[in-house]
């Protein structure tokens, strides 16, 4: 049996991915994947636009096309060259730099906590107690305390409204 190969969509998330500083892109683990998945959510939610549709499911905002191209470039990441990326569109390019910077240094249940609280309040339009009480009672159970942090973050970046 042929081995699929990888899409091009998931190539050019490759090289997006490889411009992340700190961040090791892996399928191999349950953690690997939902950071995977929360990095690449948020990216979008800042305004850049991959072309994933997310919903929810257990751990916040998940997307089985995404999945597939996640295990697709897994085949071919160590070749892909790191290198500068920008895009052509001067907005993307702002969006792009604004989520590395929120993105920086974050851990994968940080990020879980992100996409989480932005799905519920920006795409549910759950009010913003009731998205972050759901984020402390359900999924991992976070702390409030943790929880509190990461929604100010958000609301200075202006990455989610009150």
């Amino acid at each position: 049996m042929d081995t699929p190969q990888p899409t091009r969509e998931a190539v050019e998330l490759g090289f997006i991915l490889r411009h992340i500083d700190g961040y090791e892109f892996s399928m191999d683990g349950l953690g690997d994947r939902l950071k995977f998945q929360k990095m690449v959510y948020l990216m979008q939610a800042f305004g850049v636009y991959l072309g994933y549709d997310f919903s929810w499911y257990l751990r916040g905002p998940y997307c089985t096309v995404l999945t597939s191209n996640g295990f697709l470039l897994q085949q071919v990441y160590d070749r892909i060259p790191s290198r500068d990326v920008r895009f052509d569109d001067k907005k993307t390019q702002k969006m792009f730099e604004k989520f590395l910077k929120f993105a920086r240094g974050k851990s994968a249940d940080d990020l879980e906590i992100a996409a989480s609280l932005h799905y519920m309040r920006q795409i549910r339009g759950m009010p913003g107690g009731e998205a972050r009480s759901r984020v402390e009672d359900g999924q991992a159970g976070f702390d409030k305390a943790r929880v509190d942090g990461v929604w100010r973050e958000m609301e200075q970046c202006q990455l989610i409204s009150r």
